[in-house]
């Protein structure tokens, strides 16, 4: 089907190009007379005309797309903060951005190449919460470009604007309230090492193990990547470990959901066989027939000012951006 071009709607309607163009522009209406813009748009719906945004943004030098990158679009709290981020902006810019979502699965390579198919598209900015410190040049590079954004993952080392999670506090009060509990010897099913947001949530765990005198088995639990089945995967090594642990720090819900189920498949269960607390407190940890203990990820902080990052540093490159990290908190239920 052949579109209707702007030429075609002004000889359609008798009127010069650039009337048109200003009349259907969210920027320049006001400076067309209200019945002529009126009239235009009205016709210009009727006739199915839609502007030609990417004509419009080579012109502009402005997409109005900003380029996301989750790891696991099947992680509910990813999903909650590019929901929320979105809702945010939405109020604060005109015309609104579009988000374009492309998941990494933090597989190598992965960032690279969507990275390099954000900035082919000419997005205003990236929004990264997906990052790893195999990410950091690219997103450098990415950088002099486009401002980059990181939300939820940090990357140790490298300065970028950012809206995080206190995780390292996050950890710290898992080992508190296991020691609360009398626990002695306890453990971690540790998310991708690659990823700073796991390793600071293991070092504020391991820090107030070793201040309250709690042991963790020698070698710690790695999954590969936060999901349940890496989850599942990792109970034969908590039963394997000598001494055996009471209670398991899981870095995030999908991973202490496959520790569940694997148990539920042996017989076992929590939290008589084994205590276990999440991280991030999805929706399903509170629906089960045992509630999950989570800490309480605070969504709503994170993605505001990821938000206002995003709003400042576009067409301001040189923003005096303010880095923040939220506190979350420790929801206490029935799994520990």
């Amino acid at each position: 089907m052949t579109r209707l071009s702007m030429r075609e709607l002004a000889k359609k309607l008798g009127v010069d190009r650039s009337t048109i163009s200003r009349a259907l522009s969210d920027d320049k209406a006001h400076l067309v007379a209200a019945e002529t813009r009126d009239r235009i748009r009205e016709q210009a719906r009727a006739a199915g005309y839609r502007l030609d945004l990417t004509a419009a943004s080579l012109r502009r030098g402005r997409s109005h797309a900003v380029g996301v990158l989750v790891p696991d679009l099947g992680n509910e709290t990813f999903i909650n903060v590019i929901r929320t981020m979105f809702q945010h902006l939405g109020q604060r810019v005109t015309p609104p951005l579009t988000p374009l979502i492309a998941e990494t699965l933090d597989q190598p390579g992965a960032t690279r190449h969507l990275v390099q198919t954000f900035l082919s598209r000419r997005v205003d900015a990236i929004v990264s919460l997906a990052s790893t410190e195999a990410d950091t040049e690219i997103l450098q590079d990415a950088a002099k470009e486009a401002p980059v954004i990181l939300a939820i993952r940090a990357i140790s080392g490298a300065t970028f604007p950012s809206s995080l999670c206190d995780d390292r506090a996050g950890g710290a009060m898992v080992a508190t309230h296991f020691a609360d509990r009398g626990h002695k010897v306890v453990c971690q099913v540790q998310g991708p090492p690659m990823a700073a947001t796991f390793k600071q949530r293991a070092r504020g765990f391991s820090e107030t193990c070793k201040e309250r005198g709690i042991a963790e088995i020698p070698h710690g639990v790695f999954a590969d990547n936060a999901t349940s089945a890496a989850g599942k995967r990792a109970l034969d090594a908590l039963l394997a470990a000598n001494p055996k642990p009471t209670a398991v720090f899981a870095h995030n819900d999908a991973l202490a959901l496959g520790i569940i189920e694997a148990m539920r498949l042996r017989g076992l269960r929590y939290p008589e066989d084994l205590a276990i607390v999440g991280f991030n407190n999805t929706h399903i940890s509170r629906v089960l027939a045992v509630p999950l203990s989570t800490v309480d990820y605070p969504v709503e902080e994170v993605s505001r000012h990821a938000g206002e990052l995003v709003r400042n540093m576009i067409g301001n490159p040189g923003y005096a951006f303010e880095s923040r990290s939220f506190m979350p908190s420790l929801v206490v239920r029935a799994s520990s």
